[in-house]
C-alpha cells in the first residue's frame, strides 16, 4: 500500500478509506490547513508520503508539483432544500510532479 497524507478538517470516512484502498492507498489524516497557503513542508513535517489526498482544488494545485495528488469527488446526498451533506463517490489521482 502506498502511504498518502490526507488533509482535511475531518478524519477520513469509511467510504473514503475504501475508495483509497481500491487504488492501493492508505490514508493518514495529518490535520487541516488553509488550502490557499498549504506548502509541501506541512506534509513533510507529518511524515514520509508518496502522495497527498485533499478535498479542495486549491490545495491540490499548490501541492501538485511535489506529490502525487488525490482529490475526492463528492456528491450531495441531502434531499432538495435541505442542508448539503456530501459523500465521497470517487478518488481521482494526478501525477503532475516536475
Amino acid at each position: 500500500m502506498q502511504q498518502f497524507a490526507f488533509i482535511s478538517r475531518h478524519v477520513p470516512t469509511d467510504s473514503q478509506h475504501q475508495l483509497a484502498a481500491e487504488q492501493d492507498i492508505e490514508l493518514t489524516h495529518i490535520g487541516d490547513h488553509d488550502a490557499f497557503t498549504v506548502a509541501p513542508g506541512f506534509v513533510d513535517a507529518a511524515g514520509t508520503f508518496e502522495g497527498v489526498v485533499v478535498v479542495h482544488p486549491a490545495a491540490a494545485l499548490r501541492l501538485a508539483p511535489h506529490f502525487i495528488i488525490g482529490v475526492f469527488e463528492n456528491a450531495n446526498r441531502a434531499p432538495v432544500g435541505e442542508k448539503p451533506q456530501f459523500e465521497a463517490v470517487s478518488l481521482q489521482l494526478f501525477d503532475l510532479r516536475d
